[in-house]
């Protein structure tokens, strides 16, 4: 089991050093919040936390998807505000999942729900088991598990949306670049010996076709290979190179860098201001926020806001620091500060940066689709232009 390094603050004001085991990082958040203290540094020290060479292909054992959390997380709040207690409702869910037979051991032998139910959740979601601690501390359990499930609804929503608006675009791109690898493949070097048979000069378009088809058909093998190798130096370079990095800025400040930094600060602020209205704590929801972040780039730049905070100066101070944020979501947060509904204002904020952000992609899709077809469509039109034209002038010899 993976080890962490804590310093946290206890009840008497005192730092504390130490080390305590976990399945992940929430785990650990929550257990020193089990204790009364307010953790400030939380570090993975294990060095074989993570599989490494040969064990990152072993079989593991299968994790709960998004789709089965949300409706595990639902359905727990149902049974709850039914009458069932946590114990029953879990044993009613339980129906041969090793995952929620643990979840009620745990619950067994004293733990709390939230902390009980952290595993089920990637390190990237430990504001999930924040809203569900904020819940249970006020009594309404029921109300921080349906916040949770809607936070994971509301994110595969986002990219179902997503996959339907770019999914059109690219299945036109990828069927145009089919075709014409059919026709350079397959029915030019049919006709290329025909019209070398006849004696008769070939048209400068077509010679130009049947060079790109000699070129294919020769290095056909070269060009894979190489096609390969760019995967390969690319997959490397996401993982282990500055390409990741590279290519989270260019999102949120290229020139998709507004759709982009909609999305990603959007979310950023719809969690947070789900967390505070759900009850939780700024500093604490700031920092599991700002974890939950995707983006590297934005994550770096939010840390301005929880140093802000913790300097005594407002959210919206803090947010105003950040580059490429969405001015609406700073306007919100500062009518929210000015009327003691910054969680309301936040979340308000988050949801229509998102939604705008999908409105740009779905339009943006619709244009793309039609573009694609003209260019596509265009260059298969001249391919086979100069087919037809060569067939014409086949047919005209063996006519004379």
């Amino acid at each position: 089991m993976p080890v962490f390094s804590y310093k946290a603050m206890g009840a008497d004001g005192k730092t504390r050093n130490g080390h305590l085991t976990a399945n992940n990082e929430a785990e650990a958040f929550a257990r020193l919040r089990g204790e009364n203290l307010s953790p400030f540094s939380l570090k993975l020290t294990q060095a074989n936390a993570k599989p490494t060479g040969l064990a990152r292909f072993l079989p593991r054992a299968r994790r709960m998807g998004e789709a089965e959390v949300e409706a595990l997380l639902g359905s727990l709040a149902i049974l709850l505000r039914a009458g069932a207690d946590i114990r029953t409702a879990l044993n009613v869910l339980a129906d041969d999942r090793p995952e929620l037979k643990a979840v009620t051991q745990k619950i067994l032998g004293g733990a709390s729900v939230e902390l009980s139910l952290s595993p089920l959740f990637t390190t990237a979601d430990t504001h999930l088991s924040a809203l569900i601690a904020a819940g249970e501390v006020r009594g309404d359990l029921p109300s921080g598990l349906e916040a949770a499930a809607s936070v994971i609804a509301t994110r595969r929503k986002i990219r179902q949306q997503l996959f339907e608006a770019l999914s059109y675009p690219a299945f036109v791109f990828v069927t145009a670049i089919a075709a014409i690898l059919v026709i350079l493949l397959v029915v030019v070097p049919a006709i290329a010996p025909l019209l070398r048979e006849s004696e008769h000069e070939m048209p400068i378009y077509f010679r130009v076709i049947v060079w790109l088809s000699q070129v294919l058909q020769a290095s056909w093998l070269y060009l894979l290979a190489g096609l390969i190798a760019a995967m390969a130096a690319l997959v490397l370079g996401y993982l282990y190179g500055g390409l990741k990095r590279w290519i989270a800025g260019w999102l949120i400040d290229g020139p998709l860098g507004s759709i982009a930094a909609a999305l990603v600060y959007g979310g950023y602020a719809r969690s947070l201001g789900d967390m505070l209205t759900r009850g939780a704590g700024l500093a604490e929801g700031l920092r599991l926020c700002q974890r939950s972040v995707g983006n590297e780039v934005a994550r770096e730049r939010l840390e301005t806001v929880a140093v802000a905070v913790r300097q005594g100066r407002l959210v919206s101070e803090g947010l105003r620091s950040v580059k490429g944020l969405p001015r609406p979501i700073i306007k919100l947060a500062e009518v929210g500060e000015t009327s003691g509904a910054l969680g309301q204002m936040l979340a308000r904020a988050g949801e229509r940066e998102e939604a705008d952000a999908l409105q740009k992609i779905t339009r943006l899709s619709r244009l793309l689709g039609p573009l694609l077809i003209m260019v596509l469509g265009a260059m298969i039109g001249l391919i086979m232009g100069g087919v037809l034209t060569a067939l014409t002038d086949i047919g005209s010899i063996a006519g004379s």
